[in-house]
């Protein structure tokens, strides 16, 4: 069953860490959390994405396939967040997301993204800019890991 996330939840995680009091309560409004088992799969490479989660607790890996198999993008844990990009655009799934252990996340749909966007577009300035930073880090870290083929 889907709750509504805390205050003091979301203050915790670093993509809300810039937001103010108010901020977060408009954030509350617009997301929910849901227990996720161990093995689930989030989304699969190449399906629509529609939906941004954030890790409460737990771990999701990230996966791609590839001609050899399946590899290992990177495993997310708490506090980190995953199909950023589909609030963005409407591209299909660069990778898959699935659940490495019990875990609860909290999720915020595009449609929810494109609500607070005309609600109050400070928030969600806010929470474009910290993707930028994060998606930033990625490719970087993704670009070293490169370098070592």
């Amino acid at each position: 069953m889907a709750e509504t996330p805390s205050w003091q939840d979301l203050k915790k995680i670093p993509l809300f860490a810039e937001l103010t009091e108010n901020e977060i309560y408009q954030v509350m409004k617009l997301s929910f959390e849901k227990k996720y088992p161990k093995d689930s799969t989030l989304f699969v490479e190449g399906m629509a994405g529609e939906v941004l989660y954030i890790i409460k607790a737990g771990k999701v890996d990230i996966v791609k396939k590839t001609p050899q198999g399946e590899i290992l993008l990177s495993s997310l844990g708490t506090g980190e967040f995953l199909g950023e990009m589909s609030l963005i655009d409407d591209s299909k799934r660069s990778a898959t997301a699935r659940v490495a252990v019990d875990s609860e996340l909290i999720v915020i749909t595009r449609k929810c993204f494109n609500d607070m966007l005309q609600g109050d577009p400070h928030i969600t300035a806010k929470l474009l800019l910290h993707f930028l930073r994060v998606s930033a880090r990625r490719l970087r870290e993704t670009d070293k890991r490169l370098e070592l083929f």
